[in-house]
């Protein structure tokens, strides 16, 4: 009985993973400008000039296989450009570890020297079957807090795994700060502009295909460079100020396409360490008093690649 019910529970789980749709076509449309056809002819075996079918890939690891095969195959970054019979009829599409895309049939029917272009990706079950769901992402923003600033941002997402680095550039400033020697006379004068570099780990989570959510970890590095207050600056050692802190974020992502999505991340920063001249501005101006510690929050626009 528990053999029965063993290769039952194992049927099942077949006949779910066999369901599943691992490679989906999400555009199949006629091309009205493109002159790809008609400039570089293919004559097949009946004597009429092939249509041609390019398809918009992410993943360069696409197998494609026409009904009355292929008379010619191009593959460029991003592209696989494929010289058909215009009976072309269906298409089987294979990609390794996914389950294959068999006897899709064509939404129109192909005409000779016209070209078509075609959307081809991988669901969520393919990548994860798969394995090999991995993109670049770059991204610019503002953030809002005690560091004030453009934010730029260059990422990797492998498999949900996401590591990225960013760059906020203060666009706030400190007061003309003045510093003492023992006797009470002032030896440099500066006013100060911040600028932070963070490196930070998060993992996707998928809500829906519209909407992310991606806890985050990290660290930053904060730097400031002092601008010398009218000629009375002579001491070199209070011409910058850094520190380093530790980062809690958490980045909601807005999915507008494929390509682009809209964030917004709170964040929560917590100094690890200053030095003196860092101790010194955040003690003295009320602007950075305490800057590396306290909430930020980043919006801005990821581009996907």
């Amino acid at each position: 009985m528990k053999k029965i019910l063993l290769v039952l529970l194992l049927v099942q789980a077949l006949a779910i993973r066999t369901a599943a749709q691992d490679i989906k076509i999400t555009k199949f449309e006629r091309n009205m400008t493109s002159l790809i056809g008609s400039m570089d002819p293919i004559i097949d075996n009946t004597g009429e000039a092939c249509a041609v079918i390019r398809f918009f890939v992410r993943d360069e690891g696409f197998e494609i296989e026409p009904n009355l095969g292929v008379l010619k195959t191009d593959r460029k970054t991003g592209e696989i450009r494929m010289w058909v019979p215009t009976g072309t009829k269906r298409l089987t599409i294979r990609h390794a570890g996914a389950m294959p895309l068999s006897g899709y049939e064509l939404p129109i029917s192909l005409e000779s020297k016209v070209t078509y272009d075609a959307a081809l990706e991988m669901t969520e079950a393919g990548k994860a079957a798969s394995g090999l769901d991995m993109h670049f992402f770059v991204g610019a923003g503002y953030n809002v807090g005690t560091l004030s600033g453009p934010a730029l941002t260059i990422g990797l997402n492998i498999s949900h795994h996401i590591v990225e680095l960013d760059a906020i550039i203060g666009t706030n400033k400190t007061d003309d700060l003045y510093f003492y020697n023992s006797s009470g006379d002032a030896i440099a004068a500066y006013n100060y502009k911040p600028i932070r570099l963070s490196a930070r780990y998060g993992y996707e989570i998928k809500a829906s295909e519209m909407f992310s959510i991606i806890p985050q970890i990290g660290g930053a590095y904060n730097s400031m460079t002092g601008t010398a207050v009218g000629t009375m600056t002579q001491n070199g050692t209070y011409k910058s100020a850094s520190s380093v802190s530790g980062l809690i974020a958490v980045k909601a992502a807005f999915n507008l396409s494929k390509n682009f999505a809209l964030h917004l991340t709170p964040e929560y920063d917590f100094g690890l360490s200053k030095d003196n001249v860092c101790k010194l501005v955040s003690d003295n101006d009320d602007t950075f008093k305490g800057w590396t510690d306290g909430f930020n929050l980043n919006v801005g626009l990821m581009i996907y690649f």
